[in-house]
């Protein structure tokens, strides 16, 4: 059953059933026929369902504008920044301006988070970018430098596996990212001296070339 019809309901039972006590106790009374009674309740009955249900609508819509407005964003195309929830044709109760405010704070939130994002990814584009174009201009001169003699060629290659070994990092990085993303985060114990060595291992190398 949706909510307005429960309201309408309640609405309609508390109109009626006052109506309800007052006529049986008439007719146990011994007041007045029982046929009146039937048909004024009868009457009653249908006055309070239609007063239970314009009374429901009435007060149900400044909810039922705010849900049209969220299914507007939830179809609307163009950037998380542009959107926003679109004004009220009348100014709502309380309790639907305090829904409204919390929808927007969330909407505002989402918008900050998307700006990150793609903060991130440009700064990682831009990082991947540099070792690959450098890989790729040393490729391009190695092509042409046929005077160059072992010691420089070799210079140029390992300058070229250091650049390729950046951009390797970063996409690890990213993966081991993503994947972060992807589960819930669990408490585990961490062996920190055995973490520093896995560290030490797959550092070392890249230290050394650099004569750290």
């Amino acid at each position: 059953m949706s909510l307005r019809a429960r309201l309408a309901l309640v609405i309609a039972l508390l109109a009626f059933l006052p109506n309800l006590v007052l006529a049986l106790t008439l007719g146990l009374m011994g007041e007045g026929p029982w046929l009146p009674l039937v048909l004024w309740l009868l009457l009653i009955a249908l006055v309070s369902g239609a007063v239970g249900y314009f009374l429901a609508r009435s007060l149900l819509r400044p909810l039922e504008e705010l849900t049209r407005a969220l299914a507007y964003l939830s179809v609307k195309e163009g950037p998380v920044n542009a959107l926003r929830l679109p004004a009220p044709k009348e100014p709502p109760p309380m309790e639907i301006t305090l829904l409204r405010a919390r929808f927007g704070e969330l909407l505002q939130r989402l918008q900050r988070l998307m700006e990150a994002r793609e903060a991130f990814y440009g700064a990682l584009a831009h990082d991947l970018k540099t070792p690959l174009l450098s890989a790729i201009r040393a490729l391009e001169y190695l092509e042409r430098a046929d005077h160059l003699g072992r010691e420089k060629r070799v210079e140029l290659l390992l300058a070229l596996r250091g650049e390729l070994f950046q951009a390797h990092l970063l996409v690890e990085n990213l993966l081991a990212l993503s994947r972060l993303e992807a589960r819930t985060p669990q408490r585990e114990t961490l062996n920190l001296r055995a973490l520093a060595e896995d560290l030490l291992l797959r550092y070392r190398e890249e230290a050394g070339r650099r004569g750290r």
